[in-house]
């Protein structure tokens, strides 16, 4: 059963109000979204649930990560793309057994300009018992498993502890600050021990791996949910404005982040597209 505190913090998510955003906005070939699946666990509290990314893969391989991907069509909302992505890449049922299960969409959370130059929203889901006073949710138990095995883009599934993400400790956090092209941001590492709860199917690229480090846009994420669940301020130094929905719609204003990706934009410098003014704000 959820504790108060959990049963407050999805509160506080169902009841925040996203600033607008221009997701919508760009070229479909730049959306992209990621499902941030909360559940019970068996201390009352929540945990969400995270993926490693295959070995093979071309982008970001071997790298902790959501559930997610790109849209495949104009009409697909951020929750549509996460939750097919979810099923693809971990086997969660686009229909859950309506006798076991409820999975309520909570709210989509500002989007974030990833290295690549695709703009990413992070829709949040909440998975519960049918009855809520049922317990915890063992993960393993939800996820088509013959699904998830097939799919070499995933070599781990693996949940953490939610309110761990504003927390600091030994072995468990390191952070440093970055320049990103003249933006400032903070950089969050997070190390997570492997269980045997996870599900690591024939230990596809995971041999040698005792922890997972949870960091970049995915630890910034969870940082963001985090902040905004437990409404308290993270015990480490962090960048205060969720998401980059402000230097999204000055991309857009300025020609940028259209249907023809440019290799210079791995490489860009902020501080050479706009002034300094602005760039404090970004």
């Amino acid at each position: 059963m959820l504790s108060q505190l959990s049963l407050d913090c999805l509160h506080r998510l169902r009841q925040y109000a996203p600033p607008p955003t221009s997701w919508h906005s760009v070229s479909l070939s730049r959306r992209a979204a990621v499902l941030i699946l909360l559940h019970p666990n068996s201390h009352g509290g929540l945990s969400v649930v995270l993926t490693m990314r295959g070995p093979a893969l071309s982008s970001f391989s071997s790298q902790a990560a959501f559930p997610g991907g790109k849209s495949d069509s104009e009409s697909e909302s951020e929750f549509t793309v996460a939750r097919r992505e979810a099923y693809e890449e971990i086997g969660l049922p686009l229909s859950l057994d309506p006798a076991k299960y409820v999975l309520e969409e909570i709210v989509t959370l500002p989007a974030h300009l990833a290295r690549n130059w695709l703009v990413v929203r992070p829709s949040v889901a909440y998975l519960s018992h049918l009855n809520a006073s049922d317990g915890p949710i063992k993960i393993n138990d939800v996820l088509e498993l013959d699904q998830f095995t097939t799919n070499e883009e995933v070599s781990a599934v693996f949940t953490v502890p939610f309110e761990r993400f504003l927390q600091v400790g030994e072995g468990w956090y390191k952070g440093s600050w970055m320049d990103w092209g003249g933006l400032r941001r903070r950089q969050h590492v997070f190390s997570v021990k492997a269980t045997d709860n996870d599900i690591i199917p024939n230990n596809i690229g995971m041999k040698g791996r005792p922890v997972y480090q949870i960091w970049g846009l995915t630890a910034r994420m969870l940082l963001d949910a985090a902040r905004i669940a437990y409404a308290r301020e993270p015990e480490m130094e962090y960048s205060p404005k969720p998401g980059d929905e402000l230097l999204i719609s000055k991309l857009i204003e300025i020609g940028k982040l259209g249907a023809t990706k440019d290799k210079s934009e791995l490489s860009v410098r902020f501080s050479d597209l706009f002034d300094k003014e602005l760039l404090a704000q970004l």
